[in-house]
């Protein structure tokens, strides 16, 4: 320990316990003797910096550390410390370390989509009036994008072969994002913020909501922090679900391993601790990870206010002529807590509630809640909890929800009574709009008696605001027999209802090429049948196909015949169905329109962001995550459509059918496109790009030297010499001077003439020079 004199600043190697850190840390030698380092320094080097340690000025003194006794090697300058794994600060091992910083930017170029899908329908074909044309409907999806943010509107309509028989509107909403701040705006049509213990409503007006899906790496759910310590230097390996996620080694001491990926729901993290003589030590962690929590530090709300919309799909402009505010927040107030709170309001409403999330140890998450509402003088209450458990192959979910007194919010109060209302014979409503009085559900999930089975059990209670009472009880199992073939049975009664009952049970029979061969048996109150369906599923590749073929006999027969095929420009599809004693042929053709770029593009419909891709030559191979999607028009162009928004996508091109003497900006891009969005990637591929191979030799003959750098007089890109003196260089004029930098700091210069010849890669031999 240095004895008392004069303080001075030391820069000291860490060595804790006789085992090198390969740290060194800033520390001060105080005049009394004493030792001290700012604590991010200690934590940085290995030592918890307590608070009990503190001095006058935030620094902490080393010698009042607990359990630390060390010893400064002034000569070699070298601190030694002798502590215990309670002291020290563990290493943190970040498995997936990313800067806040570090997320690509979101991109969207000027365009328009239309998504469209056209369904048509005969008459009964051996009806002796039959109409060989039913008629034609629509559904069809518009949106305009730019840097600015996306329009969509989308609507139905129909027409039979006399008249137009309707429009209707769907949505029209205009969306921006703030990829910074994480929060998406809308104007128009959309639907409310909520919790599990809310009743989401449709709106229009304006919402502020933050989302998440704006950063694709942002991981929101808690994620557990495995702790453990090396007795010597180690090599560390942790595997979750059994697949390694990280491989490293770790000196002596306590660390903890955080930010290792994990799914939602149950799992298990092992920990492999390898020292030098090749002794393991494993210790394995259970975990759940559930959407209901948020990580420490993070808020999530949603703010809304607006008219509430009603008898959607029916209506094009159905709205309530009160408008109503709404307000939803969570905020991780640590990893094991999450609190909850909801607002509604609006003429005559008030309604408000809030609630906790937590975990239950590492098997499972639990949720409570309680809201309160007043409503034109009528006051109530809710109360709801919920249970999430899972151990092994066990899993339980459980909820319980209840209402007293007369619980309004802003579904019930809003609701259009006068469509809704349905009466029995008793003249009692069949339909309330109101929160169910009460409900109950219990679901559990076992292994079977049998390798390679499951067995479902559930219960669900439910009783409406109007006193309507059902208790559903259901059962299923499935069990996988040969290879991957599974059989399969169902059963399901409402207590409450004798005429509610169903019993299903199969056998599925996967083939190659993605042909399946279904047969079951099915009883409900309507009758029994027999079923058997053969089916080859599409894929989502160009030129794909699809059929099936099923048949159901029994007390309501039904047959089916049914082929699909995905081109380039659509997907179309073509059934003919027999039931009831009707034969009905019908056609379903799905696809989209795209304008960007300065083109128009048929495609398969595009449910998120697509890219135009300009490669500036025709018949060229574009890639997408390695995915062959096409070549380019005649034009240069082809649209790439299912790319994920706020990710990153690659998109490449094959270059082996570009003309020789195309010069290439790159072969591979990658573009993170905004949420249904088009953006442009262009190669910047170059067809008069001036360019030639020249050979190039010295006053003797002999070709110069690989390696050798030059440039083209008066331009500044430089080229580089091969193997026989040869060098590609761009940007020739017809008069060309070009300067080689020899190894010995001299230069030559060689002159040369040059003319284009499309097509062809042009060589220029023997140029001298001196």
């Amino acid at each position: 320990m240095p004895q008392p004199g004069i303080a001075q600043d030391l820069y000291l190697e860490v060595f804790i316990n006789d085992e090198p850190t390969g740290l060194a840390g800033a520390f001060r030698q105080l005049a009394d003797g004493g030792l001290s380092a700012r604590p991010e320094e200690l934590k940085e080097v290995g030592l918890k910096p307590v608070s009990s340690a503190r001095d006058k000025d935030g620094s902490i003194r080393v010698d009042r550390l607990p359990d630390v006794q060390y010893r400064v090697d002034m000569e070699n300058q070298r601190l030694y410390v002798t502590t215990n794994d309670e002291a020290r600060a563990a290493k943190q091992i970040d498995i997936n370390p990313k800067p806040d910083d570090d997320h690509p930017k979101a991109q969207s170029s000027y365009g328009a989509v239309l998504n469209y899908s056209l369904f048509a329908s005969s008459d009964n074909l051996f009806s002796g009036n039959a109409k060989p044309f039913q008629g034609i409907s629509g559904g069809f999806d518009a949106r305009f994008f730019s840097p600015f943010g996306t329009l969509t509107q989308s609507f139905t309509s129909s027409a039979s072969d006399t008249d137009l028989q309707g429009f209707k509107r769907l949505n029209t909403t205009y969306t921006y994002s703030d990829t910074e701040r994480l929060i998406t705006y809308r104007a128009g049509d959309f639907i409310s913020g909520g919790l599990q213990w809310t009743r989401p409503v449709y709106l229009g007006g304006l919402q502020v909501q933050r989302n998440f899906h704006l950063r694709s790496d942002l991981v929101t759910i808690p994620i557990p922090v495995i702790s453990g310590s090396a007795a010597v230097p180690s090599t560390l390996e942790v595997y979750t679900q059994n697949v390694k996620t990280y491989s490293g080694t770790v000196p002596s001491g306590p660390f903890q391993v955080t930010n290792f990926p994990v799914f939602t729901g149950s799992g298990q993290a092992q920990v492999v601790l390898r020292d030098t003589l090749g002794r393991e030590t494993k210790t394995t962690l259970p975990f759940y990870s559930s959407s209901l929590l948020l990580r420490k530090g993070l808020l999530d709300f949603s703010g809304e206010v607006g008219f509430p919309r009603r008898d959607f799909g029916t209506e094009s402009s159905d709205y309530a002529g009160d408008a109503m505010g709404i307000a939803t927040v969570r905020y991780g107030v640590s990893d094991l807590l999450t609190l909850e709170g909801h607002f509604e309001g609006g003429v005559d409403l008030l309604n408000g509630g809030v609630g906790v999330a937590f975990p239950i140890g590492g098997y499972g998450v639990s949720s409570l809640a309680v809201a309160g509402s007043s409503h034109d003088g009528d006051t109530g209450f809710l109360v709801n909890g919920s249970v999430e458990l899972s151990y092994r192959n066990y899993t339980v979910f459980a909820r319980m929800q209840q209402a007293f007194g007369n619980y309004d919010d802003v579904a019930s109060v809003s609701a259009d009574t006068s469509r809704l209302s349905v009466f029995d014979p008793a003249g009692v409503a069949i339909f309330s709009p109101r929160v169910p009085r009460s409900l109950a559900q219990v679901t559990v999930s076992a292994p079977g008696p049998f390798e390679r089975s499951n067995l479902n059990l559930s219960f669900t209670q439910i009783e409406a605001a109007n006193g309507e009472k059902n208790r559903i009880i259901g059962a299923s199992f499935s069990q996988t027999v040969f290879k991957n073939s599974s059989f399969y049975a169902t059963a399901f009664t409402d207590l409450e209802n004798s005429d509610s009952f169903g019993v299903f049970a199969g056998l599925t029979i996967p083939f190659d090429n993605n042909i399946t061969v279904t047969t079951g048996y099915e009883q409900t109150a309507s009758g029994a049948s027999g079923v058997v369906d053969i089916a080859k599923s599409e894929r989502l590749e160009e030129g794909s196909y699809g059929w099936r073929l099923r048949t159901r006999e029994g007390d309501n027969p039904d047959r089916l015949a049914s082929a699909s095929y995905r081109g380039r420009y659509a997907r179309v599809q073509g059934d003919v169905e027999q039931f009831d004693g009707n034969t009905r042929a019908s056609a379903q053709i799905d696809g989209a329109l795209a304008v960007a770029a300065g083109g128009v593009f048929a495609t398969n419909r595009i449910n998120d962001a697509f890219a135009v891709v300009d490669v500036g030559a025709p018949d060229v191979e574009v890639l997408s995550e390695n995915r062959p999607v096409g070549r380019t028009n005649r034009s240069g162009k082809i649209l790439v459509p299912d790319l994920n928004s706020y990710e990153p996508n690659t998109v490449a091109i094959d270059p082996k059918n570009l003309p020789v003497d195309a010069s290439i900006g790159s072969t591979r891009n990658i573009v993170v496109p905004a949420d249904r969005s088009g953006v442009v990637v262009d190669f910047h591929v170059s067809q008069t790009s001036a360019s030639a191979i020249v050979s190039l030799v010295d006053g003797t003959g002999k070709p110069l030297d690989a390696g050798l750098r030059g440039h083209v007089d008066g331009s500044t890109d430089e080229f580089v010499v091969g193997y026989d003196g040869e060098a590609f260089i761009e940007k020739l004029r017809a008069q060309n001077i070009i300067v080689i930098e020899r190894l010995d700091g001299s230069s030559c210069k060689a002159q040369f003439t040059y003319r284009a010849q499309p097509g062809t890669q042009i060589k220029i031999s023997n140029v001298v020079c001196s």
